[in-house]
């Protein structure tokens, strides 16, 4: 008799003991969320529109040391606010993430896409530690026969204009401007003056060459370039400075920045 109730208090016990490990409250570590600006050397997204425009390609640069990805793309359809919320698998823990975004949503193979999708922004949240770094970042997705070859950033401070025929401009099919958090590692002795902005087209589509424009807030100092990096290198551009205004010929799409000697 003995036996058995020293067996049921024990049982109890532990009853009592897993459901407090299972009900207990364990202590989190609270979470700083710090708005990530401009780093040369800091993780950026480039983005490329899909060739029916009706999503964009996310690609992550410089992650391998974050946690947790997760984004939110903001945008107007037709005059409607619209958004997508989602996360990108980070399992592997690349330093390269590629992602797909609808502009719009899918059930059972059937999909209804949002139309007259041109301006918007994304967010993403990138987790570190105890600490959530938030990268924004604004685009502008155009057509570059209807834009008639003049294609233009969000902020309209950098425009890129083709003097192409219809057809051809009408072959590239959608081009997307962003600007930057981060770039490719600079040319020795280089810093950014201003924002950076990435002009792409659709995978395995050129852009013809262009009148590339770039406006700063203020009049650059002595020894302003343009550059363009075109996915293996930067290329310094023959620049023409009028004022706060830097222009050049581009041999097409790429990553554009104003460079200047470092200090």
């Amino acid at each position: 008799m003995t036996v058995i109730l020293i067996a049921v208090l024990g049982l109890l016990a532990l009853g009592v003991y897993f459901a407090f490990q299972k009900f207990a409250v364990i202590p989190s570590v609270p979470v700083e969320e710090i708005d990530l600006s401009f780093d040369s050397e800091g993780p950026y997204a480039l983005l490329f529109p899909r060739r029916d425009g009706n999503a964009l390609i996310l690609n992550l640069k410089r992650t391998s040391s974050y946690e947790n990805i997760s984004y939110e793309l903001a945008y107007t359809a037709e005059g409607v606010d619209r958004g997508v919320m989602g996360e990108v698998n980070t399992k592997e823990k690349k330093g390269e993430y590629e992602q797909e975004i609808l502009f719009g949503t899918c059930s059972k193979n059937v999909c209804k896409y949002d139309q007259g999708v041109e301006n918007g922004t994304l967010v993403l949240k990138i987790k570190k530690g105890n600490k959530l770094f938030r990268m924004i970042t604004q685009w502008h997705l155009q057509k570059p026969d209807v834009a008639l070859g003049v294609l233009s950033s969000g902020d309209a401070h950098l425009v890129y204009k083709m003097d192409a025929e219809r057809e051809a401009l009408s072959a590239v099919g959608f081009t997307i401007i962003n600007d930057l958090t981060g770039v490719p590692k600079l040319p020795a002795e280089s810093q950014v003056l201003g924002k950076v902005y990435s002009l792409n087209a659709p995978v395995a589509k050129s852009l013809p060459e262009g009148d590339l424009s770039v406006e700063l807030a203020e009049n650059p100092p002595d020894g302003a370039k343009l550059f363009r990096f075109d996915g293996s290198k930067w290329q310094e551009l023959e620049t023409k400075v009028d004022g706060s205004k830097l222009s050049s010929k581009s041999g097409g799409a790429g990553i554009f920045a104003v460079l200047i000697p470092q200090k």
